[in-house]
């Protein structure tokens, strides 16, 4: 038995050894005064969970046990599978914890030698508990742990583990309330030897592991070169680590930043060299975050850690990389309750950046009748129910880093023979981007079939002053939603066609006419329940149109939105002298309701 393990228990009996018999007819020991010996017993772990088998060691200062005859005894609803003494000093109870235990704690009795000990309050029966898989990890490995709990209420954003010092969670996710996963990165220079696992529950509710992990003294040591790596860059890497077997599978390469795994530096190619020796290369985003990073290595049998392996610097930077995002929206929202009032919020936003290179990876894909809203529609007049999520939607958007963003000066403004309208600059305190947003523009400032300019005002160490003629049209004729009246929570047959009409906005072919009901991003379930998904029109800009019974009874019953807009795109545009030559402004009139689906 370890110092350091006698150091961490939480609960110490101490207790005098009564005889009630001597051995072969011999004295008890005594001391000097002719007393009883008193001796220090530790009983460990101190507690344990309702519905679970564990080990308890017992041990103590003196030769006490005795390799036959020792039992003990933990009280009603615990029962002993088996005693094991190692030696005199120290002895190993398997134990199993009914369901329902009675709670609290409770006196412990060891009976060995024809003596009996009696340990007060020595055991701790709780009703919540967890194990953890696997139970030992070594020195510089990144590995994955499952914790699988007892009578547990895990709550994904506020449960979170603890795994001692030297032991980084790299992530953690809530499966269900009695199941969940880490990813843990061991530390080069963490101590060896047992260690507490502590569930954090908030609140003040800690759940303990005693002993639940091992920290093995074998340790797995790397290398990574180069040391730094600038934004932007393709740069060649080697990794030499002693102790593993990349023959035994190419390694997954993976970056994280001290917020954790980023994908913003990408993995081009790895070659495995021999058991320990690879090399390979990697690209950074020109948005890679700054600052350094660790490395880690994922094999079939085991993972690694290289911890600060590289930091990332600041890349170069001019005008040909800059790209422009501009819109002017009409947003309107008619409310549900009260008198069905409209509520209009208009919008003019602007924004010069960087785009990410590379790219950040993304999923997709969708199943279902028709062609996808979003592309362009060939026909008009093209209706289609899609899937948003489920079997066959692919993945989702990874967590990818910021564009960098781009100053034009203090503000900039859209000027046409209608009006002007001014984009103050703002700058996000938390990410540092930088955007033009007009703040308090009403319906009036947005002209129908009109075309701005994009003036500059221009910044002397970025973007100069610059005009970019006729890059923002505006709608073609404004337009109101007509029937069914969506409000009150109007309610509607899915047995039945859905025919809808607007004022017509005498659009086509220059802008288009769009319905949805729910959206990709926001999606509604369908009457299957085994996926969820939207509906989405193209209509002909003659004022009707519907979507057809078929297509209704595809929805679940229940409350769901329902979208119209008319959108016009711009001409292809750029900043002088720029690589992005195909920006492309855009322009909605956009309203947004709701009803009730049976």
């Amino acid at each position: 038995m370890s110092a350091s393990r006698f150091a961490a228990l939480a609960a110490l009996v101490t207790l005098s050894l009564l005889s009630t018999g001597c051995k072969d007819g011999g004295k008890a020991d005594t001391g000097e005064a002719g007393r009883p010996v008193a001796s220090s017993v530790a009983l460990h772990p101190p507690v344990g969970g309702q519905g679970t088998s564990m080990e308890v060691r017992i041990d103590a200062n003196a030769s006490v046990f005795a390799f036959d005859g020792t039992s003990v005894d933990f009280g009603e609803g615990i029962r002993v599978d088996g005693v094991n003494v190692d030696d005199g000093w120290g002895s190993r109870v398997a134990i199993t914890i009914e369901p329902d235990a009675a709670l609290g704690k409770r006196t412990v009795e060891v009976r060995s030698d024809g003596r009996r000990y009696t340990l007060t309050d020595a055991f701790d029966v709780i009703a919540e508990s967890f194990r953890i898989a696997p139970e030992t990890v070594r020195i510089g490995e990144a590995v994955d742990i499952d914790i699988v709990g007892t009578n547990t209420a895990w709550l994904g954003g506020v449960t979170w583990p603890n795994f001692g010092e030297g032991i980084d969670v790299v992530e953690f996710s809530v499966l269900s309330e009695t199941l969940a996963t880490a990813s843990l990165s061991v530390s080069p220079d963490t101590a060896p030897g047992w260690r507490n696992v502590v569930m954090d529950n908030g609140g003040g509710s800690l759940v303990t592991l005693y002993d639940g992990l091992k920290v093995d003294r074998v340790s797995l040591a790397a290398t990574f070169d180069p040391p730094v790596a600038e934004q932007g860059d393709t740069v060649e890497f080697t990794v030499f680590a002693r102790g593993t077997d990349f023959q035994s599978g190419t390694p997954r390469v993976g970056f994280a930043d001290r917020y954790g795994p980023n994908p913003d530096v990408v993995v081009d190619t790895v070659t495995v060299l021999d058991a320990e020796n690879l090399y390979g290369r990697m690209t950074l985003s020109n948005a890679a975050a700054l600052g350094n990073r660790d490395v880690t290595l994922e094999l079939p049998d085991e993972g690694l850690l290289i911890p600060d392996a590289f930091e990332v610097i600041g890349g170069e930077w001019d005008l040909s990389e800059v790209a422009v995002d501009l819109s002017f929206t009409v947003v309107r929202s008619r409310d549900n309750n009260g008198n069905g009032e409209y509520s209009e919020r208009v919008r003019a936003n602007c924004t010069f950046f960087i785009p990410l290179d590379p790219p950040c990876p993304s999923g997709g894909g969708g199943s279902g009748s028709g062609s996808e809203a979003g592309s362009d529609p060939s026909p008009y007049d093209n209706n289609g129910v899609w899937m948003a999520t489920g079997e066959g939607s692919g993945g989702g958007q990874e967590d990818c880093p910021f564009p960098t963003p781009v100053s034009a000066g203090d503000y900039v403004w859209l000027e046409s023979d209608q009006n002007i309208i001014t984009l103050e600059k703002q700058i996000d305190t938390a990410s540092g981007s930088i955007y033009y947003t007009a703040p308090d523009i009403q319906l009036e400032d947005y002209v129908t079939d009109n075309m701005y300019d994009l003036h500059t005002s221009g910044d002397p160490e970025a973007i100069g002053e610059f005009v970019l003629d006729e890059v923002l049209p505006t709608v073609p004729s404004d337009w109101q939603w007509v029937a069914p009246d969506l409000w009150g929570n109007h309610t509607h047959n899915r047995a039945e066609d859905f025919a809808f009409s607007w004022t017509p906005a005498l659009t086509y072919p220059d802008a288009m006419f769009v319905v949805s009901i729910c959206t990709k991003q926001s999606p509604c379930p369908m009457a299957e329940e085994s996926w969820s998904g939207y509906a989405g029109a193209y209509p002909w800009d003659d004022g009707s149109h519907l979507f057809t019974a078929s297509e209704m009874s595809m929805m679940g019953a229940g409350g769901v939105p329902v979208y119209a807009y008319s959108v016009i795109s711009g001409r292809e545009f750029g900043l002088p002298d720029s690589i992005y030559q195909t920006n492309q402004a855009t322009s909605y009139i956009y309203l947004s309701q709701y009803m009730v689906l049976e």
